[in-house]
């Protein structure tokens, strides 16, 4: 179930439960299908698996930006020089164009990343990793890099032809000997860092801390989870692992300050034993990089764009949570229908056997409380009828024991071979266990055909997948091929998207948190910002990483889950939205060119409300997302004190609310977030088409269309959307 509705499924949507289901077997199809057979669940494996010098005169390389997408960060757009050369003891990885030089200074003594310093022009070096480094499983016990004193290590160094540096390190810890290589290497602005052992007794990798960075600020980047970026001085700085790359068993984000002078923003790598107490050993690809662009330090994405971008731009989710009968919500889409309400995708959740969170993945057949599959292909066919898109909710993470299909030897184990517990209904008491990613996609195979058969899905909703970091979701079995690795359940989801993608023969659309690891796999998410502390409606459009590299790949719907948006003091909103909180969450929706999105409507009140709030989400939103979709944003400016300026010089201002983007087919948007303040906006020319949200004789007016005006007075969560 999605992380974020778990929570309010149990506190608002469950209080509706009146009585526990009991689980069917399968039954004959309605009349108009017929039957066909599933396939047998995957069968486990059983048997565990094999475990499986000196520069003296500097070393010039001429860039230019590389052609070839990876997850490292984008090399400088103007021209560049790196140089690779020794200073004393010292090995200096160099930076310079015509603005600015940067050296990652590596001086070897300690084995640790205390070791790398890094200078920005003269200005004083820092610690962009303070005492970062391996940790060591000596005698049963954990030992960080910084408890080991330096007279302990030893090492070699090599410089390859590839003004690469390569630096082996062998430790002494008692009667045991680690060694382990770093490999540096410089391409634009972004160190790469390569470390490797042979040994399998290092239990993780840390990038622990800066150091020497006074007053410098973490700076959480909306939509990106897996580690922050450190503001320092006038300089960013990004450090994080390659997840397509890593051999670790979790990565972890930090996020803590620890001094004046000292920030935990980045990641760790942890290692973890399998069932047969092997550790893998080591092998990480890291990424450095600081700049003064914030581009410049956010990681590339290798995906190719999902082949359903065009059909899913100016689309609308309905989101269906409501336990009420399927013949309710064909009513309701038919009412819909009727006010000329268009290009919806409906989702509807709670339709399982079993009732929602129970019994998966025996799904099938329908609900009979709410109608059984006959009302649910009556549901799916009003969808179509109306031209709708229309998705099931499924789910092949939680594994439910009494599920007719439930399979112990699919289930995934922890590193003592206990079975991994994952969702717990507390409605029905019931504990579900974390299905083997390995076996994800082949137990999808079995249940997602029959599901589109029966129903006539259009598109498929998946849930949890994308929502979690991989390293919550691995099998440390020892029987399982990649057994103990992050990747191979980043590599099984992905299998799994691609096959829920081919069975419904349609878009899917995945819950969202982690989606920037499944973007262009996905085909679009509920956009759940995984890594966000606090409300959404608190928090400025830090639009970048987002727009820059999810919008090309993927579409995002809504800003996350309604109540989570708009919780106050740690508690959710459930209902009861007021007009001008849904004008706020649709201008973010317009900033970052996220598709409209609709809560489940038993949130919103009577039928009257509903229609109306859906109407607004159709009538304001998706003329404007429909124009930014497929665009690629080409400026992004903020105006601060009268000015408008680049997003660095908008985050050392901390101003960030009213942001204007202009994309590559001519699309300029002006948006103001700001809480209290209204923001006069002057277009630049007489627009062909326009849509705005402003004050016009002093009251908030929405409009679109061709109009002569040229100046908007924008209240707070207003906007306007024009093209020349």
């Amino acid at each position: 179930m999605p992380f974020a509705m778990k929570r309010a499924a149990l506190s608002f949507l469950f209080l509706l439960l009146l009585s526990l289901l009991s689980c069917n077997p399968l039954f004959t199809p309605p009349a108009g299908s017929t039957s066909s057979p599933l396939p047998s669940l995957p069968a486990s494996p059983t048997a565990p698996l094999p475990t499986s010098g000196q520069a003296a005169t500097p070393s010039l390389t001429v860039g230019s930006p590389q052609s070839e997408p990876g997850l490292a960060p984008p090399e400088p757009p103007s021209p560049y020089q790196n140089r690779f050369y020794r200073q004393g003891q010292t090995y200096v990885f160099e930076f310079q164009d015509a603005h600015s030089t940067l050296r990652y200074l590596y001086t070897p003594e300690s084995g640790s990343l205390h070791d790398l310093q890094v200078q920005v022009n003269d200005e004083a070096p820092f610690y962009p990793s303070n005492y970062g480094g391996p940790r060591f499983l000596v005698a049963g016990k954990d030992v960080p890099i910084w408890d080991i004193e330096p007279e302990q290590f030893t090492y070699t160094v090599e410089q390859s032809q590839d003004d690469a540096l390569r630096v082996t390190w062998r430790v002494n810890l008692g009667q045991q000997v680690f060694s382990y290589t770093y490999r540096f290497s410089l391409q634009g602005k972004t160190l790469r860092l390569e470390v490797r052992s042979p040994a399998a007794g290092l239990t993780a990798f840390t990038l622990d801390r800066s150091e020497a960075t006074p007053q410098a600020k973490i700076v959480s980047i909306p939509y990106l989870p897996a580690f922050n970026v450190l503001l320092h001085g006038r300089q960013f700085v990004s450090a994080y692992f390659d997840w397509q790359h890593s051999e670790a068993s979790r990565l972890e984000r930090m996020n803590e300050v620890i001094s004046e002078q000292s920030f935990a923003f980045s990641q760790t790598a942890y290692y973890q034993p399998n069932t047969a107490g092997e550790l893998q050993p080591l092998n990480e690809v890291l990424y450095l990089t600081v700049s003064d662009s914030l581009d410049q330090v956010l990681p590339g994405l290798t995906a190719p764009a999902s082949p359903h971008l065009a059909e899913l731009a100016g689309k609308v989710v309905l989101d269906l949570w409501a336990e009420r009968p399927f013949a309710e919500d064909a009513r309701l889409l038919e009412e819909l229908a009727r006010k000329n309400i268009q290009d919806l995708i409906v989702i509807r959740h709670n339709w399982q056997n079993c009732g929602y969170d129970d019994c998966y993945p025996s799904v099938l057949p329908a609900n009979p409380r709410w109608g059984g599959d006959a009302e649910l292909l009556d549901l799916s066919r009003a969808a179509r009828q109306a031209n709708y898109l229309f998705a099931l909710h499924e789910n092949y993470v939680d594994f439910y024991p009494n599920a007719a299909d439930y399979s112990p030897e699919l289930v995934a184990l922890d590193s003592n071979g206990n079975l991994i517990p994952a969702w717990f209904n507390q409605t029905t008491g019931i504990q579900s266990f974390l299905l083997s990613p390995y076996h994800s996609a082949g137990v999808a195979r079995r249940f997602a055909p029959e599901i589109h058969r029966r129903y006539e899905t259009t598109a498929t909703f998946l849930d949890v997948t994308t929502a979690v970091n991989p390293g919550e979701k691995v099998d440390f079995n020892a029987a399982v091929p990649g057994n103990r690795r992050w990747k191979t359940t980043l590599q099984a989801y992905r299998q799994l998207l691609a096959t829920q993608r081919q069975a419904h023969q349609g878009p899917l659309i995945g819950e969202g948190g982690y989606h920037f690891l499944y973007a262009g796999w996905a085909d679009a998410v509920i956009a759940e910002d995984e890594g966000r502390e606090q409300a959404g409606v608190l928090i400025p459009p830090l639009v970048h990483f987002d727009l820059a590299r999810l919008h090309p790949k993927m579409v995002r719907f809504g800003m996350g889950f309604y109540p989570w948006y708009f919780a106050t003091a740690g508690q959710p909103k459930w209902s009861g939205y007021t007009a001008e909180e849904h004008y706020r969450y649709m201008a973010n929706e317009i900033a970052y060119c996220h598709g409209g999105y609709v809560p489940t409507p038993d949130s919103l009140g009577k039928i009257e409300q509903v229609v109306e709030f859906i109407q607004r989400e159709v009538t304001l939103v998706a003329p404007i997302h429909r124009q930014c979709a497929l665009a690629r944003p080409e400026r992004i400016l903020y105006q601060v004190e009268g000015a408008m300026v680049s997003v660095e010089e908008a985050l050392f201002a901390e101003n960030l609310w009213q942001i204007f983007i202009e994309y590559d087919n001519g699309l300029q948007v002006w948006v103001n977030l700001h809480p209290t303040q209204t923001w006069m906006v002057s277009l630049p020319w007489s627009p062909r088409w326009v849509a705005y949200s402003a004050l016009l004789d002093g009251k908030r007016q929405d409009g679109q269309g061709a109009e002569s005006r040229r100046d908007y007075l924008l209240p707070p969560a207003g906007w306007v959307a024009a093209k020349p």
